[in-house]
C-alpha cells in the first residue's frame, strides 16, 4: 500500500514542479520582453498631402474609441465585470464595418482622433485596423502611436486574450509639421504592467500662418486603477505640455477618452450615471487655468459599462469623452453622434472651433 501511495505523491509533486517551472518561464519571457515605450517618440507621419501653411481659421475634429471593433451591443467584457474577452466573428465583421461605415460617411472632419486601433491582435481577428481607417481615409495624413504590445495576456484562464498589439491614432486634412507620441507614467505595478496598456498621448503640429502652430493632442487615459492619486500623475504630464505650447503662444486642442468625467460636469442634474467603477471622479476645475473651455454634450453619453450587453436605460453610461481647447478658440459646436453604442462601447465625439486670437 506504501509503495502506490508514494508513487501517487512522487507524480502529484512532478507536476506541480512542472507546473510553477513553466509559470516561472513565462514570466520571466513576458517580463523580458515587456513593452517599454520612450518617454518621447518621434512619430512616422503617412500620406501624400503636401507640405503648406494652414491658412482657414474654422476646424472640425472627430473624437472616437472603437473599442478594437469588439465592443458593440451585444458585447460584456471581463475586466468590468463581464465574461467575454472578443465577440464572435459575425459579430465582429458587423462592429467593424458598421464603424468603417461611419468613418467614411464623414470623411469632411478635418482631424480625427481615434483611441483602441488593433494592429495585430487576437481579440479582433488579427485584422490590421490601421489599413483599415487608412484605406476610409485615404485623403488624410497620419499617425499611429502604439500604447499595447504584449506576446501573450493570459487572462481570463477560461479564454485568454492572448497576443495584443494597439495603439491611438491621429488623422488629418493637413500635412503635420511634425508629430511625436508622449508615455505617460507607468502606474501599474509588476506583474500588472507586463499585460495592461502602456497609455500615452500623440501631438500633431501644424504651421499657421502668422508664425504660430496649431497643436493637436489626442490622449487616452487609464481606466483599470483603483487609486485615483495614480491617474493624476498621467493629467500632471499632460498639462505641463497643453501649458507649454500655450505659454509659446500656439492653438491648443486636446480630445480622446480621458475615463474621467468634464470639470464641472454635474452628474445629479443629468441623466447620464457614473461610470462602472466608482473611482472615476471628474477632472479638477483647477487642473487647468479657468479660460480654458472643456467642451463637451451634457445631453449624450459617451461611453457605456460593459459589466453586460448594452440595454437603453439600464446599462450604465457617462462622458469620459471630450475636448478641451485653449483661450485663443472660440468652440462653435459640440455634440455627441448618438449611436446607440451599436458597434463601440464609446460614441463619436464631433467639435467645430475657430481660431479668434
Amino acid at each position: 500500500m506504501k509503495k502506490p501511495l508514494i508513487f501517487f505523491l512522487k507524480t502529484i509533486a512532478m507536476i506541480i514542479v512542472l507546473l510553477l517551472l513553466l509559470f516561472g518561464g513565462f514570466m520571466v519571457y513576458i517580463t523580458v520582453n515587456d513593452y517599454c515605450p520612450q518617454e518621447i517618440e518621434i512619430l512616422v507621419i503617412k500620406g501624400n498631402n503636401q507640405d503648406s501653411i494652414i491658412k482657414q481659421r474654422e476646424f472640425t475634429l472627430m473624437t472616437w474609441n472603437i473599442g478594437y471593433c469588439g465592443l458593440g451591443r451585444e458585447m460584456d467584457f471581463f475586466y468590468d465585470g463581464g465574461k467575454q474577452v472578443r465577440p464572435n466573428f459575425e459579430e465582429y465583421q458587423n462592429y467593424r464595418n458598421g464603424i468603417m461605415n461611419f468613418i467614411s460617411g464623414n470623411d469632411t472632419v478635418d482631424f480625427w482622433l481615434f483611441q483602441e486601433v488593433d494592429k495585430n491582435s487576437k481579440r479582433s481577428y488579427y485584422t490590421n485596423q490601421e489599413n483599415l481607417i487608412a484605406e476610409k481615409l485615404y485623403n488624410y495624413d497620419y499617425v499611429f502611436g502604439k500604447n499595447y504590445d504584449v506576446k501573450f495576456v493570459p487572462v481570463p484562464l477560461t479564454s485568454p486574450m492572448g497576443k495584443v498589439v494597439s495603439g491611438i491614432m491621429g488623422f488629418s486634412v493637413f500635412r503635420p509639421e511634425e508629430a511625436y507620441k508622449y508615455a505617460y507614467p507607468v502606474i501599474s505595478s509588476w506583474p500588472n504592467k507586463l499585460f495592461m496598456l502602456d497609455k500615452c498621448f500623440i501631438l500633431m503640429r501644424f504651421k499657421l500662418p502668422e508664425d504660430k502652430n496649431l497643436v493637436i493632442i489626442n490622449t487616452h487615459n487609464s481606466y483599470y486603477i483603483q487609486d485615483d492619486s495614480l491617474r493624476l500623475l498621467e493629467l500632471a504630464v499632460l498639462k505641463n505640455r497643453v501649458l507649454s505650447e500655450y505659454e509659446s503662444g500656439n492653438y491648443v486642442v486636446v480630445g480622446g477618452d480621458w475615463n474621467k468625467l468634464p470639470p464641472g460636469f454635474d452628474k445629479e442634474n443629468n441623466l447620464i450615471t457614473e461610470p462602472l467603477q466608482n473611482t472615476v471622479r471628474s477632472i479638477s476645475k483647477n487642473f487647468l487655468p479657468e479660460e480654458w473651455f472643456w467642451a463637451y454634450d451634457d445631453k449624450n453619453p459617451t461611453n457605456r459599462a460593459l459589466n453586460k450587453k448594452y440595454e437603453k436605460g439600464n446599462t450604465r453610461v457617462s462622458i469620459i469623452d471630450f475636448f478641451v481647447v485653449s483661450p485663443n478658440i472660440e468652440v462653435i459646436e459640440v455634440k455627441t453622434i448618438p449611436l446607440g453604442f451599436e458597434n463601440s462601447d464609446h460614441q463619436p465625439v464631433y467639435l467645430k472651433i475657430r481660431l479668434v486670437k
